[in-house]
């Protein structure tokens, strides 16, 4: 038998499980790319930098655990990094994690000619950054994905 006691019963529960699903950790959010650069080394090969910038939503710290990007140039796969971390990021604040590839001249001219052109005519190259960075809040993990396309010079 339904009572006026039990509909209430019921009524709190459900208040109760919605206050308490609806305030639990959110995801990170990637913002942007940073300090983005290119540059030649003294050994001949080539380094690009960057921080990924992202956001902490949650009012605690969350803990970083894996970055995994690839790094393409051109369309053309240079590199990846792919760390391992155990670092914190306060929470509602922004953090940034550093990014660096170095790789040889020849897979960034894997097209010998348009390497030369780009060289020559001082045109820009266009960098990817895909990849994912693994968090962790309150216990709960958080795959965050990223895909930022930018245009830089070279540095020589």
């Amino acid at each position: 038998m339904i009572t006026k006691n039990n509909i209430l019963k019921v009524f709190y529960l459900s208040s109760l499980l919605l206050l308490m699903t609806s305030c639990g950790p959110k995801a990170p959010e990637f913002t942007d790319l940073r300090d983005l650069d290119m540059f030649s080394l003294d050994d001949g090969n080539f380094v690009i930098k960057a921080e990924a910038v992202l956001y902490n939503p949650n009012g605690v710290s969350l803990t970083i655990h894996e970055i995994h990007v690839d790094v393409l140039v051109n369309g053309d796969k240079i590199g990846n990094v792919y760390q391992s971390v155990s670092s914190e990021a306060k929470g509602k604040s922004e953090f940034s994690l550093p990014l660096e590839v170095t790789f040889p001249p020849k897979l960034l001219f894997s097209n010998v000619l348009g390497g030369i052109l780009n060289m020559a005519t001082g045109e820009d190259f266009e960098v990817r950054y895909t990849g994912f960075i693994r968090t962790k809040v309150l216990g709960v993990t958080f795959k965050v994905p990223f895909d930022q396309v930018e245009k830089i010079g070279l540095s020589m």
